[in-house]
Formats: C-alpha cells, sequence, structure tokens
C-alpha cells in the first residue's frame, strides 16, 4: 500500500501464530543464547518465570513476519527508521498462540520528495488475550505521487 492509502485509526488483524518448543530452542542457541531460554533446570531454578522463556526478539520478529505475509507492504516499502519504544510485557512460553493488532497511529509527508513516513503502533496478545509485547515502529513509504507532481497537476 501506498503511503496516502493508510489512515490514521486504520487497524489490521495478522494471521496467528505459535510458538513451539523448537523454535524457542533454534532461535536462542543462534541469536540469544541465554539459559533462561534453553536449560529447562536453569529456567525453573533461577527464573522468576519458572520454565523456558522464549527470547523477546523471537516475538519481536515472528510479529514482524506475520505483519510482512498480511502483504500490506510490497514494493512501496523504502525502510523500516526506529522503534518509539519496545515492551515485553509478559513471557512467552512453548506453544503459546499469538496474535498481533497493527494500528496506524501517525503519517505525515517527508521532506524528500516521493515518500512519506508512517507509524504503526503493534499490540501481541497470547490464547488468553493477556498482551505479551507491546511496540511502535516508524516506516517510510513511496507516495503516489511526488509533491512536485502534486504541484504541477494542481496549478
Amino acid at each position: 500500500m501506498y503511503f496516502e492509502e493508510f489512515k490514521i485509526g486504520q487497524r489490521f488483524q495478522c494471521e496467528s501464530f505459535l510458538v513451539t518448543e523448537e523454535e524457542i530452542h533454534t532461535f536462542a542457541m543462534k541469536y540469544d543464547p541465554h539459559p533462561i531460554h534453553i536449560d529447562q533446570e536453569f529456567a525453573e531454578n533461577n527464573s522468576m518465570f519458572n520454565g523456558i522463556i522464549s527470547s523477546g526478539f523471537l516475538t519481536l520478529s515472528a510479529m514482524w513476519g506475520q505483519w510482512i505475509r498480511l502483504g500490506k507492504f510490497g514494493n512501496e516499502f523504502i525502510v523500516g527508521k526506529n522503534f518509539d519504544y519496545v515492551k515485553f510485557t509478559a513471557p512467552v512460553r512453548m506453544n503459546d498462540t499469538l496474535t498481533t493488532e497493527v494500528e496506524i497511529v501517525e503519517k505525515k509527508l517527508s521532506s524528500k520528495s516521493g515518500r512519506g513516513e508512517i507509524t504503526l503502533k503493534f499490540v501481541v496478545t497470547n490464547q488468553q488475550d493477556e498482551v505479551v509485547l507491546l511496540t511502535q515502529i516508524n516506516v517510510l513509504l513511496k507516495t503516489r505521487k511526488t509533491i512536485q507532481q502534486e504541484k504541477v497537476i494542481t496549478r
């Protein structure tokens, strides 16, 4: 979708996804090998979670993947700019089913012609409707017409 097609307040529901034991372990071994993600005995005896939990970065990556698979960003997507915040609000455990809702909370034209910036708020919940992740991301998208072209058209 182009910048102009997104509206403030617009919401999108991503397809739910299951977080498996294998995914937690594989991701943790490669990217976040803290024992709380890979060692059951350690996680049971040395954490407040009483067992293995997913890396927050796995949850964040899976959330983004589900958003991209929804197909709202095509060739119009230029780049992700930044996160305003990332909050891991509850642990994600093996066999949790996570659902992501995305809301457009802000949009503005870029000072560079042909671009617009949108701010997306992501809320990820588990199967008990408990929020496990909150984040807000700013991205650049192509506009349908450059600002210069719009000025010519309106003359």
